[in-house]
């Protein structure tokens, strides 16, 4: 009878990638009021997320992120489909931040989603209300030079005490920012920072106009948005969706080349 055959593994020591832990809402928030410091090759602009997430996520008119995190999965109309937590912090990432999403089994996702889940229990604050008006370039020229610029910058490129508004390293065309509404309501409720709730609608709608009428970063992949055809008035760009509906096309505004590609498939 032949001897049995001992076959014999050799393991070597070849490191391997950490194994994920549970999240840090420490760092999780470390690493959103940080973004491009701390994650250099995810960031494509220099904003954070608390650019616009305002004391930490919790101003009330400032897209606060209280309760967030009980709110998901859910269905939203931009991407189509029902999103869950750590997608919609990547389509901030991808967009507000114009940067490239981050793997959502990842330590940095876990850390982010943790610091989020702190805020679940809080209640959601009362949306504030909506400024709905058309803005008007010129007259926000005016408004923007004697309220923004002496934090942002008169090229709007930013200082050290705020972030870029308008540029290469302000958000890109596809966040929600670069929406006509989106940003005179944000800045009608929230700036300027050290004087918020001073402007008037109309202040707020014509400076938003301005800001929003010079160059940002692209967004790749933008005309797939709301695959329904449901875009809001105020979206900054054509549909696919849209028009194949007939429905009116925004005027077209000025883009600069994205820096970094939204994920791997772009790459």
């Amino acid at each position: 009878m032949a001897a049995p055959l001992v076959v014999v593994f050799i393991v070597g020591c070849a490191e391997r990638a950490p194994v994920p832990h549970a999240g840090n809402a420490e760092r999780g928030l470390a690493l959103m009021s940080a973004f491009r410091d701390s994650l250099p090759e995810h960031s494509g602009n220099a904003l954070r997320c608390v650019s616009c997430h305002l004391d930490n996520g919790t101003r009330p008119s400032a897209m606060s992120w209280q309760g967030t995190a009980a709110r998901y999965p859910r269905y939203r109309a931009r991407p189509g489909y029902e999103e869950t937590l750590a997608r919609r912090v990547n389509e901030c990432v991808a967009r507000s931040l114009a940067g490239r999403m981050l793997p959502e089994d990842g330590q940095e996702m876990r850390d982010m989603l943790a610091y989020l889940e702190t805020l679940r229990a809080l209640p959601r604050p009362a949306p504030v209300d909506s400024v709905k008006l058309v803005g008007v370039v010129a007259r926000g020229d005016v408004g923007y030079a004697g309220q923004c610029a002496r934090c942002h910058g008169a090229n709007g490129a930013g200082m050290t005490v705020a972030p870029a508004v308008w540029g290469a390293d302000s958000y890109s065309i596809g966040a929600g920012m670069a929406r006509q509404h989106t940003l005179a309501t944000f800045l009608r409720h929230n700036m300027p920072y050290d004087r918020a709730d001073t402007l008037t609608a109309r202040e707020a709608a014509d400076i938003a106009a301005y800001i929003l009428s010079l160059p940002r970063q692209d967004h790749p992949g933008k005309a797939r948005d709301w695959p329904k055809g449901d875009p809001p008035p105020d979206v900054a760009y054509a549909t696919e969706a849209a028009l194949k509906a007939g429905k009116p096309m925004p005027t077209v505004r000025p883009l600069i080349d994205r820096r970094v590609s939204p994920d791997s498939s772009h790459r």
